[in-house]
């Protein structure tokens, strides 16, 4: 016999399940041999699935912007810590991909996505905001305050300011008076006391 090569023979015996011998002499059933086959490819493809799977979760929670999980937070009890690390802590009552309202008994507040640093308690994993969510930017809530006419306090960028919104543009709103503020400045809008 050469080297590497495996001979094997029959064993085959009336009223019997053939058996293949190797040439130690020891029987292999055909059933063993494939069952221990279809062993092999079942494991083999269940790993590859599991890491297909792993692949892909991983994919999509990546792709999970902060303006989705904004979106979905809509009714959550959040904990925000701003970026100059004041916090802001009540019910998300209306939100979009680009700010939250969020209220605390008589005490509410319009947060921009870009001021927020930590967000406690929304969902971390969301899918992408419905058509209206995305297109409410910043402006068209800030629009709505301007249109309601009440004095709102602007906190900005470690200072506060107070007026009501006589005009909103596409980047900053102006105060009654002229004062003009950045939305990328604005940490928070609430109602003036």
């Amino acid at each position: 016999m050469k080297e590497g090569v495996h001979e094997y023979s029959w064993i085959v015996q009336p009223g019997r399940q053939a058996l293949w011998t190797t040439h130690y002499g020891w029987p292999m059933r055909w059933h063993q041999l494939f069952d221990d086959l279809e062993a092999q490819v079942t494991r083999a493809e269940r790993e590859a699935f599991e890491e297909e799977v792993r692949a892909r979760s991983q994919g999509e929670s990546a792709a999970v912007t902060l303006g989705a999980v904004l979106a979905a937070a809509d009714g959550q009890l959040v904990r925000v810590t701003l970026r100059d690390g004041t916090t802001v802590a009540g019910t998300v009552m209306d939100c979009a991909a680009q700010w939250l309202h969020i209220a605390d008994g008589p005490r509410e507040w319009l947060v921009p996505a870009n001021a927020i640093s930590i967000l406690d308690g929304a969902p971390p994993a969301a899918p992408e905001p419905g058509v209206i969510a995305s297109r409410l930017t910043l402006g068209h809530a800030l629009r709505a305050l301007a249109e309601d006419g009440g004095a709102v306090l602007v906190n900005a960028a470690g200072s506060q300011v107070r007026g009501a919104i006589s005009a909103v543009g596409a980047d900053y709103l102006v105060l009654a008076g002229g004062r003009i503020v950045a939305f990328a400045a604005i940490l928070s809008v609430t109602p003036a006391p």
